[in-house]
């Protein structure tokens, strides 16, 4: 195959490498296994523009994206809109999504997977219009992100540490939010503090990404207290994946959901991107709607 490359050099795993020779030993991976490969090694938005030109030009067989969350999202929804097949390397703190994929987290091995991929189809969502493929959330999480943006970090563990102080101000401070939600045919009106939904429901058991996102349905989480004391017991056992057992948040799955709040917009996190939504939120899942390149799996 043709494949076309496209590294983010801000990504936490390639902070304080030489990103131009990690692209490098990439392209020769993809080279002993027969691809013809164009690489490019781009910072911050850059990425971005990158991955926006080459998906206009379309004279390759694939993508191939290199970095954290944001940027894989990124590149998921342009190569959803363009029908081509996305490789994953995933360079960031989280990397829910690659995590959802099962693709290695190792740079070098996630590129062994995607050379002898094939195009696999999983779902990807959307939320008015903006494609997503881990989660959109209003309320706490978005609020923290924004706190964590005035703190200054230089590394993955800086940025992991910067999340820690940023959620412990959001959660002494909570939101609070009048919603009315509608998951498929039930409606219902709640007071909260977040309210997040993912692209198929949240596994158990590990760090708060879907188990295969290949089920067809949303996940609609909402917090059920406002108190500082239990919206901190929340998180931490969302982190750990213990959802099911969480008393204080409620749970649904559905095929489309929507918002609405007593405000025109509001800031939300998609895919750990603060974005300024119109409200309502609508969101919808394209069940099968993204190609991603994996090897055969029993």
């Amino acid at each position: 195959m043709r494949l076309v490359l496209i590294l983010n050099r801000n990504a936490g795993t390639l902070r304080g490498v030489d990103a131009d020779q990690a692209a490098a030993d990439l392209v020769e991976i993809f080279r002993q296994h027969g691809h013809e490969v164009v690489a490019e090694v781009k910072a911050g938005k850059e990425t971005c523009d990158a991955i926006a030109r080459v998906c206009g030009e379309r004279d390759f067989d694939a993508l191939v994206v290199g970095g954290g969350d944001g940027t894989i999202s990124f590149a998921a929804a342009a190569a959803a809109r363009g029908n081509l097949p996305l490789g994953i390397l995933p360079l960031g703190t989280m990397n829910l999504f690659a995590r959802s994929l099962g693709i290695p987290l190792e740079m070098k091995a996630a590129a062994e997977e995607a050379a002898t991929g094939k195009p696999v189809q999983v779902d990807i969502c959307e939320v008015n219009g903006r494609l997503f493929v881990h989660h959109v959330t209003l309320g706490l999480h978005a609020r923290m992100i924004l706190l964590r943006k005035r703190l200054t970090y230089r590394s993955r563990l800086g940025k992991i540490g910067a999340s820690i102080r940023a959620w412990w101000v959001a959660i002494r401070e909570p939101p609070r939010l009048e919603a009315r939600i509608r998951a498929d045919s039930s409606e219902f009106a709640l007071r909260t503090a977040a309210i997040l939904v993912t692209n198929n429901p949240l596994g158990e058991g590990h760090l708060p990404y879907a188990d295969d996102p290949r089920h067809g349905m949303l996940g609609l989480y909402v917090a059920r207290s406002l108190k500082p004391r239990d919206l901190l017991l929340i998180a931490l056992r969302l982190v750990i994946g213990r959802i099911s057992s969480t008393p204080l948040l409620d749970s649904w799955v559905a095929q489309e959901v929507d918002v609405s709040l007593p405000t025109p917009r509001a800031d939300a996190s998609v895919d750990g991107e603060i974005v300024a939504l119109e409200i309502p939120l609508r969101c919808r899942l394209h069940q099968g709607g993204l190609k991603v390149l994996r090897p055969p799996r029993g």
